[in-house]
């Protein structure tokens, strides 16, 4: 490789670095307006994420966060790393947690494939990554305390840090935050409802799952905790 190669190699990875923080400044601009100026009408026209069955509370849906489908979350640092957490539904599920399955340091993750699981004794839960990258922290205070993802799944509750790839700005915006988290998670409530009339689900929503069976556990992994399909390479 000659001096003039690596050189441009170099601007061509700055580019994209520019690139990648433009997008996000974007994101963070339209999340500022989201705020200021959309949030509090909205507040006085729209239903808040809640469920109709006995028991429910209006769930949190932080206005700075990404939200991937199957329920974690992802949030921006200032140091470019992208810390990761299970979002406020499965917390308020679930209830009781026996134990919270964390990746390894070091470990490459792919968005939309497993990242991390919790237990309630011998059933489990398997949760995607929002996005891809290394982790290079994991919050080891909540594998010895799983409580700390019930009382605060958005703070003490995060589960681990990644060093984001290069595909990071584009795996951002396939997620939904500001508005569109909050009707991404109403429209969930609502599909979560259709579990309480169907009987698969008993009120009240708080820990609906400790007290249903194998079934309706495989049901909600299956309809709202989405995970990608592995890839054939991985397969082969």
């Amino acid at each position: 490789m000659t001096w003039a190669t690596a050189a441009a190699g170099r601007r061509r990875g700055r580019g994209c670095e520019v690139v990648t923080l433009v997008f996000i400044g974007v994101l963070l601009a339209a999340v500022a307006l989201d705020a200021w100026l959309i949030r509090p009408w909205e507040r006085r026209h729209l239903p808040p994420a809640r469920s109709r069955h006995h028991g429910a509370a209006e769930l949190v849906v932080p206005r700075t966060l990404f939200f991937h489908p199957g329920h974690t979350w992802a949030r921006l640092e200032e140091n470019g790393q992208v810390t990761v957490g299970v979002d406020d539904l499965v917390r308020s599920l679930v209830g009781e947690l026996s134990a919270v399955e964390l990746p390894g340091a070091g470990k490459g993750l792919q968005a939309g494939r497993p990242a991390l699981a919790i237990r309630q004794g011998a059933r489990r839960l398997q949760l995607a990554a929002p996005v891809s990258g290394r982790v290079v922290e994991v919050n080891a205070a909540l594998g010895r305390d799983p409580v700390r993802l019930r009382w605060r799944p958005y703070k003490e509750g995060w589960a681990f840090r990644l060093a984001p790839g290069e595909r990071l700005a584009a795996e951002l915006g396939a997620l939904a935050i500001g508005r569109d988290a909050e009707r991404w998670m109403r429209a969930e409530m609502e599909a979560l409802d259709r579990l309480f009339d169907r009987g698969v689900l008993a009120p009240p929503v708080e820990g609906a799952l400790a007290g249903a069976g194998d079934e309706a556990w495989a049901q909600f992994q299956r309809e709202h905790l989405k995970l990608d399909p592995e890839p054939a390479e991985t397969r082969a």
